[in-house]
């Protein structure tokens, strides 16, 4: 009888086993390769996975190699989170590619900050990267420049031909576009005072920099001085050029998000909204920000003071950024691209 009851037993718990590893769930998650998955996957992913006995498998690409891929394979999609830059969520959410988020299902979105949460919340912000100056400090106090307050500074006399510029298809200089645009009275639905000071602006460029080496590279040689770039690449920049000094302009900050939205469409529905949901927590946020220097998008963060100098952080801050409107410019981008390989980048 003793033998009968441990065979059952045994049985039992193998079936048990077995039927556990069965419902396990593999959550798709695409986002940006590189350093960035590595802080993404150490301080997020694997901490996720251990809170609910899943696997979440990292998908490495752009922005807009996700964005592709989720509507290549709509209907039945490959990907369960996107985690992109706002542009591609904004297209993917006109395009029905996402499914919506409520307090309901990703109980940290309350602690959002009010201007960033999306429009019928159908994606998530998760963190912010600011537009913003970068100068050579050494090079500015051997000559006694004055540290830089403005975008107007990188049309100053004494910068001609030291200015690098990022083109209309980089995100960073596109911030820089719209900032002037709207510093100029108009906006995403007026751009034209935003290319009338890009090409004042293309008088003094050294470099037109298709990329972060590019830019990283004008500074290091000494041939740039001072450009338009966001916090982000800055802070990487300044580990190992440490003359590279980033400070926001008194205009505003161009923001660049970093979002997650839910495919549509998903099989893993309810732990694709509990992993958004630990994005946005108060700890995930203030890791990141250490990381990745990357500004929380929360009210519950706090960071330490040696962060928070490097990144978009705080009411103060938060409420600085220059309100875009993200749907003009999905439609407008290609349009705007066109024009400032015609207008501005001639050369």
């Amino acid at each position: 009888m003793t033998l009968h009851r441990s065979v059952f037993a045994v049985a039992a718990l193998a079936i048990g086993l077995t039927s556990q590893a069965a419902v396990a769930e593999t959550i798709i998650f695409a986002g940006p390769g590189g350093s960035w998955q590595k802080v993404m996957e150490a301080e997020a992913i694997r901490p996720f996975e251990k809170i609910c006995g899943c696997d979440v498998r990292y998908q490495a690409g752009t922005s807009n190699e996700s964005l592709a891929r989720v509507v290549a394979t709509k209907g039945n999609p490959e990907i369960d989170v996107m985690y992109s830059g706002n542009l591609q969520q904004v297209q993917g959410a006109n395009l029905g590619l996402f499914l919506p988020l409520d307090e309901t299902k990703v109980p940290n979105l309350k602690t959002v900050w009010p201007n960033l949460r999306t429009p019928g919340d159908i994606n998530a912000n998760l963190g912010v990267i600011g537009g913003g100056l970068i100068y050579n400090a050494d090079i500015f106090k051997e000559k006694g420049f004055a540290a830089p307050t403005s975008y107007k500074d990188l049309a100053r006399p004494e910068f001609k031909g030291r200015i690098a510029l990022q083109p209309a298809s980089n995100n960073y200089g596109l911030g820089l576009v719209l900032l002037m645009a709207k510093d100029g009275g108009g906006g995403a639905d007026n751009i034209d005072p935003g290319f009338e000071m890009a090409k004042k602006l293309s008088e003094s460029a050294a470099v037109y920099a298709r990329n972060a080496a590019d830019m990283s590279r004008g500074f290091q040689q000494g041939t740039v001085w001072i450009a338009w770039w966001g916090d982000v690449r800055a802070n990487t920049l300044a580990k190992t050029f440490p003359a590279a000094k980033w400070v926001k302009a008194k205009e505003g900050i161009p923001p660049i998000f970093m979002g997650a939205s839910v495919v549509k469409g998903t099989k893993v529905e309810g732990t694709a909204y509990k992993l958004i949901d630990y994005l946005l927590s108060k700890e995930v946020q203030e890791r990141l920000a250490g990381k990745l220097s990357i500004g929380p998008t929360v009210t519950t963060a706090k960071l330490d003071p040696a962060v928070a100098d490097k990144v978009i952080d705080g009411k103060d801050e938060v409420e600085a950024l220059t309100d875009i409107d993200w749907n003009i410019v999905a439609a407008k981008k290609a349009e705007w691209i066109e024009r400032w390989n015609r207008e501005v980048q001639h050369r």
